[in-house]
C-alpha cells in the first residue's frame, strides 16, 4: 500500500467514524472536518505532484480506474454543499428541511466516497 493510500484510508475512516457519530455533534463536526480536510489536501497534493486532473482528463485508465476517479470525484463535489450546510446547522439554524437535505447528501457522499475508496485498490501497482 502507497502512502497517499494509508492517507486516503484514513480520511476514509475518519468519515465513517464521523458518520457513526453524526447524534454526538461535539465528535461528528471534529471527525468528518478532519476527514474532508485530508481527503482535500490528499487531492491537491496528487494534482501538485502528479497532474492529476489531467491524467484524469486523459481517459487513458481502466474502466476500474475511471470509476475510482469518477466516485471520488462526485464525493469530492458534494463536500463543499454539505459543509455549507453543515456549518449552517452548527450556527443554529433550526430547520428540518435544511438537516435532512444535509443528511440526505452526507449519506450519498459517503456512499460515492466508499465505492471510490474501494475502487482505489484497482490503482494499486504490484
Amino acid at each position: 500500500m502507497t502512502l497517499q493510500m494509508l492517507i486516503a484510508t484514513c480520511a476514509w475512516l475518519l468519515l465513517v467514524l464521523g458518520y457513526c457519530q453524526r447524534y454526538q455533534r461535539s465528535r461528528h463536526v471534529p471527525l468528518v472536518l478532519a476527514g474532508i480536510g485530508t481527503d482535500l489536501a490528499l487531492v491537491l497534493y496528487l494534482q501538485i505532484t502528479r497532474g492529476a486532473v489531467q491524467k484524469a482528463l486523459a481517459f487513458d485508465m481502466t474502466l476500474l480506474n475511471q470509476l475510482h476517479v469518477g466516485f471520488s470525484t462526485a464525493a469530492l463535489l458534494l463536500y463543499f454543499p454539505i459543509l455549507y450546510l453543515g456549518f449552517r446547522l452548527v450556527r443554529g439554524d433550526k430547520s428540518a428541511a435544511l438537516r435532512i437535505t444535509h443528511a440526505r447528501l452526507a449519506r450519498v457522499c459517503l456512499g460515492l466516497r466508499t465505492a471510490g475508496f474501494i475502487l482505489m485498490f484497482s490503482m494499486w501497482k504490484h
